[in-house]
């Protein structure tokens, strides 16, 4: 059975919220609406509030002016999209697709902007997330612009690694989600990533990589 305040708790920003509060937070949610792989749980301009992934995994896309697709994020579970939705009514540009079997929850924005006058902290909360997200973005971009693809492959490694605090880690994203994210073919992708293990700065092992200690100096 779905457990809606445990399902909220796998929030970062909602975990540690007292019970009581967890209990009205609860209200203003809908939760376990499935999609299937390479479905839409969210259009442009669709006003869907935040949106929290609770199981699978989804990513967030832009399209360019030809129309070409611009991979923003990708969402595991317990992570959220849509923060700015909850504070206006402005509505995004973005598109946010299943790349599994996906189940989502979501919070309405009227209801939540009702329940944060008596909880003003979790606003706060919200907002250093937020500001989070953007710093990420904004990492992203550079990645994309001024780096090879070579060095945007490694430095996203790299990243991974850091926040996983290990120097083995996994791909759980699809080859061509992947390497649509970092703005590369998976041809370019899978082709760099041999170039990078005959460096000897990381270790291929199927769908686990490596990377050396002393690629890191």
């Amino acid at each position: 059975m779905h457990d809606p305040e445990k399902c909220l708790s796998k929030v970062e920003i909602f975990k540690t919220l007292p019970h009581e509060i967890k209990e009205k937070l609860v209200s203003t949610s809908k939760h376990q609406q499935h999609y299937h792989a390479g479905s839409l749980i969210k259009r442009a301009d669709e006003d869907s509030g935040l949106i929290v992934i609770d199981q699978g995994k989804a990513k967030v896309f832009s399209l360019d002016e030809d129309g070409n697709e611009v991979v923003l994020n990708i969402l595991k579970m317990g992570e959220i999209e849509g923060e700015g939705e909850l504070f206006g009514e402005n509505k995004t540009n973005t598109w946010i697709e299943a790349l599994e079997e996906t189940a989502v929850c979501s919070i309405d924005r009227n209801k939540f902007q009702n329940f944060l006058q008596d909880n003003p902290g979790v606003a706060i909360k919200l907002l250093n997330n937020f500001g989070e997200k953007i710093v990420q973005i904004q990492r992203h971009e550079v990645l994309k612009s001024a780096f090879s693809a070579k060095e945007r492959i490694w430095e996203y490694l790299k990243d991974q690694s850091i926040a996983r605090g290990q120097k083995e880690i996994i791909l759980t994203l699809k080859k061509k989600d992947l390497a649509a994210y970092l703005g590369i073919s998976a041809e370019t992708f899978s082709r760099q990533l041999k170039v990078l293990e005959k460096e000897g700065r990381l270790r291929v092992k199927g769908r686990k990589i490596e990377l050396k200690k002393r690629a890191f100096n």
